[in-house]
């Protein structure tokens, strides 16, 4: 006669061993290539793009080529760069504005390409107008000492008192030497940060679907600083590095400067 347990202990080993064999004789192999890769998840869906320019079209190149300003003073230049933060995308037609975080400041510096490039994330949706403040606030201009575009190592920083510069540009006027800009100015009367509202171009959009992306581009014109409203030549005013009445009219030159060219959605 059988032992039980001896019997029933065979009777699991011998089905375990079945059911081991059915299922790797039946596993599938698997080559990298078969693999699943997980989708990317992109960290911005809009590329905000900023190009310099001269004269409206004409691309901007650094210390090699010679332009004119609107009183045709020619000269070159060697430093082109300003803040801009507080971001907006708007509707006109639904009174919709998506705002991209406030404490968030970006450098454009068209010495470096990797600034010139903004990558945001708004939420989708159809929008027709942008707008950003030039410059740093009244707030961050007496915070102390602080990192990534704010930090004082990128040279747009004058002192505790007078805050940062909010936009600069330098370069040699053609007979005269040297021109510097570096407009700032936190307090009034003498307050510099401008608000522009830019329109797109006539029929587009931003036409933002869910997963797609879009890409704008807008345009910096160096000669918009120099007229409309006020003038601004070489040979009355070669130098502006302090906050005061003409840093405030310069200001008022180039928050004139943008337009956006292209709104590209994908």
């Amino acid at each position: 006669m059988k032992h039980p347990l001896l019997y029933y202990s065979f009777r699991f080993i011998y089905g375990s061993l079945v059911i081991l064999f059915l299922f790797t004789s039946c596993k599938k192999e698997y080559s990298a290539e078969d693999i699943p890769i997980p989708p990317v998840v992109k960290d911005h869906n809009i590329l905000l793009k900023f190009k310099a320019v001269v004269n409206d079209t004409v691309p901007l190149a650094f210390d090699t080529a010679t332009y004119t300003n609107f009183f045709k003073e020619p000269f070159t230049v060697h430093a082109f760069k300003f803040y801009i933060h507080g971001i907006e995308m708007i509707n006109t037609d639904s009174g919709r504005v998506f705002r991209i975080s406030a404490n968030k400041y970006f450098l454009v510096d068209f010495s470096d390409t990797t600034t010139t490039t903004l990558k945001l994330t708004i939420l989708p949706y159809l929008y027709n107008r942008l707008s950003f403040v030039i410059g740093v606030d009244s707030a961050r201009n007496v915070s102390g000492a602080q990192t990534g575009a704010l930090d004082p190592a990128n040279g747009m920083f004058w002192t505790w008192n007078t805050g940062y510069i909010m936009a600069k540009l330098e370069g040699n006027a053609v007979g005269r030497g040297a021109f510097e800009y570096h407009i700032g100015g936190f307090k009034e009367p003498d307050n510099v940060l401008k608000k522009p509202t830019l329109l797109f171009p006539f029929g587009q959009t931003i036409d933002l679907k869910p997963e797609k992306n879009t890409e704008i581009i807008v345009t910096a014109n160096i000669s918009s600083w120099f007229y409309n409203p006020h003038d601004l030549r070489f040979r009355d005013n070669p130098v502006c590095t302090t906050p005061g009445p003409l840093a405030k009219q310069i200001s008022e030159n180039y928050s004139k400067m943008f337009t956006v060219v292209s709104v590209i959605n994908e």
